[in-house]
């Protein structure tokens, strides 16, 4: 068997080594932590009834399929070639021959074995007497059979660790699918309940129109949208509060747009507040023109924000200008704002709430 096989079958071993083991094979486990201290000590074959080569037999009797006494036997293996070196080296090639005798029955496919038979080869020639027999090819067979097997088994290991990581790994994409669906679903009920509260709020403020219209005196004067802004004559005032709530009802921006600033949509969505630059062309614009303010935006959040952007831009240029806001609902189109002439006060009605 060549050193690739050999390598493949110590590293199937070292895997099943690292299996867990079952309360059934806790005796098993403690044989194998027997077999290291007794290599560790040097105890190889002796004393009888103490040795790590009895318990390698007796874990083999026990469980013949069980690969982890492969990597043990092998360092058995190479415990008996070191001592068959230090022999060499003092020329006692009998004691040599007999330690690697031992490890051609036992461990065939220990590394280093062969070089090291080799070696003594050329330096000692026992006699036809003292020939030990090696393994015979039912032993070199048990072996590589052995071998093919541990394979087998570390490609099964490596087969199920593979699978477990895919479906670790499904699993988490579909965590992350679900995540975002849930994310999206409640985005879309968020933006349903903004819609259905809009709505609302609108329908609360016509049916306090109507209820306002509807107890109003009937012979009660028209009064010119300007009219709600400036302090009116003794002569003119209205007859009740019930009035003025009235006209501050139906009061809508008519007068024409001095000028018109787009926003930037992006910015506004993202509550970016580097949006303050691109705003102070038109925080100038109505300082210069003492300009009221009508901002056109998707819904009163984009506009309650906006107008807190245009209140710090307008204080940095002039801190005792007071902005005159406004809404406008808009639908579709990209957010804008248009400066339109002074005012004492706003008069679309959505900006009271």
């Amino acid at each position: 068997m060549n050193s690739s096989m050999l390598k493949t079958f110590l590293a199937a071993a070292a895997v099943a080594l690292a299996l867990p083991a079952s309360a059934a094979g806790q005796d098993l486990d403690k044989l194998l932590s027997s077999i290291k201290a007794d290599i560790a000590a040097q105890r190889l074959a002796s004393p009888a009834g103490n040795n790590a080569l009895e318990r390698i037999d007796a874990f083999r009797a026990q469980a013949p399929y069980d690969f982890r006494i492969v990597p043990l036997a092998y360092q058995w293996g190479e415990s008996y070639v070191a001592l068959a070196s230090k022999a060499i080296d003092a020329k006692e090639f009998d004691k040599a021959q007999a330690y690697l005798d031992r490890v051609w029955l036992v461990a065939a496919l220990t590394p280093g074995l062969e070089e090291v038979q080799d070696k003594l080869d050329k330096l000692y020639k026992p006699s036809s007497t003292q020939v030990a027999k090696g393994p015979s090819q039912e032993d070199l067979e048990r072996q590589r059979r052995a071998a093919a097997a541990a394979a087998a088994e570390k490609a099964r290991v490596e087969a199920e660790r593979k699978r477990r990581l895919d479906e670790e790994k499904r699993q988490a994409e579909a965590d992350k699918k679900r995540a975002e669906q849930d994310r999206l679903r409640r985005q879309e009920e968020e933006r349903q309940r903004r819609a259905e509260a809009e709505q609302a709020e609108k329908a609360a403020a016509a049916q306090r129109l109507a209820n306002v219209k509807a107890t109003a005196p009937a012979a009660a004067p028209v009064v010119a949208v300007r009219a709600v802004t400036a302090a009116p004559a003794a002569s003119e005032a209205p007859a009740s509060v019930k009035e003025i709530v009235a006209l501050w009802n139906d009061a809508e921006e008519s007068s024409a747009a001095l000028a018109t600033y787009p926003v930037s949509a992006q910015q506004l969505q993202d509550r970016d507040r580097k949006i303050s630059a691109s705003l102070e062309p038109v925080c100038k614009a109505i300082i210069e023109n003492d300009a009221s303010v009508v901002l056109h935006t998707a819904d009163k959040a984009d506009y309650r924000w906006l107008t807190v952007r245009l209140t710090l831009c307008l204080r940095r240029l002039d801190k005792d200008f007071r902005l005159r806001h406004s809404h406008q609902d808009l639908a579709e189109a990209a957010p804008f704002v248009t400066l339109h002439p002074p005012r004492e006060v706003s008069l679309v009605r959505q900006v009271s709430d």
